[in-house]
């Protein structure tokens, strides 16, 4: 009866700890943090977009562009990498863009710059936590101290604009943060989800039933 019970009990927690998702769900980590909008703008929706990005390390620029076009295709758009007409990004400026936006036949672009990566150490005080281990009679949960500890977070600020070719007007502009990524692929992920959703959100970009994540 004893091992009965506590496999009942065993089983109740697994079964918790799977619903809820508590254990393995991670939160958003792209915050934006200020977002301006062209009142007077009214083109509809993008549909030929050329997409910039400038991260500190070039190697970055290359996921960076061909994720975000990648998700943005999914919107009936048709998108260029700028990296496939400007290899160097040290050749990015706005005459090299222009040129790339009116060759390429876009109505639009969208630029994202990494403006600044802030890190800072944290105190984690000690703690009382617990070890579960499943036996042959159940789980045994089995307490223990942890810390105190430091730990490195990282934040990284972006500012992204969407300019209109043909005016050579800003139409719409965002500051963003992504904090404490765990890796590139996760930082542009999460990132151009924020920025897609708030896109479609102002009337930029169609709207979607497909997840982009």
């Amino acid at each position: 009866m004893k091992i009965k019970v506590y496999l009942m009990f065993s089983l109740l927690f697994f079964t918790h700890i799977y619903i809820c998702g508590c254990a393995t769900t991670k939160p958003e980590i792209t915050k934006l943090t200020g977002i301006w909008k062209y009142d007077q703008y009214a083109g509809g929706y993008i549909d030929s977009l050329l997409v910039v990005g400038k991260p500190r390390i070039e190697v970055n620029r290359v996921l960076f562009e061909d994720h975000i076009a990648k998700q943005l295709s999914k919107r009936e758009i048709n998108v260029t990498s700028s990296h496939t007409v400007i290899p160097d990004m040290n050749a990015l400026s706005f005459d090299s863009v222009k040129k790339a936006a009116v060759d390429t036949g876009v109505t639009a672009v969208l630029v994202t710059k990494v403006v600044g990566i802030d890190e800072k150490e944290v105190l984690f005080k000690q703690s009382l936590n617990y070890e579960y281990t499943m036996t042959p009679y159940g789980m045994h949960m089995a307490p223990y101290m942890a810390g105190p500890r430091m730990e490195k977070f990282t934040k990284v600020r972006l500012e992204t604009g969407l300019f209109e070719v043909a005016s050579e007007s800003l139409i719409w502009a965002a500051t963003s943060a992504i904090m404490d990524p765990d890796s590139v692929d996760e930082a542009i992920r999460d990132f151009s989800v924020s920025i897609i959703q708030q896109l479609t959100k102002d009337g930029y970009v169609r709207p979607s039933e497909k997840l982009l994540r």
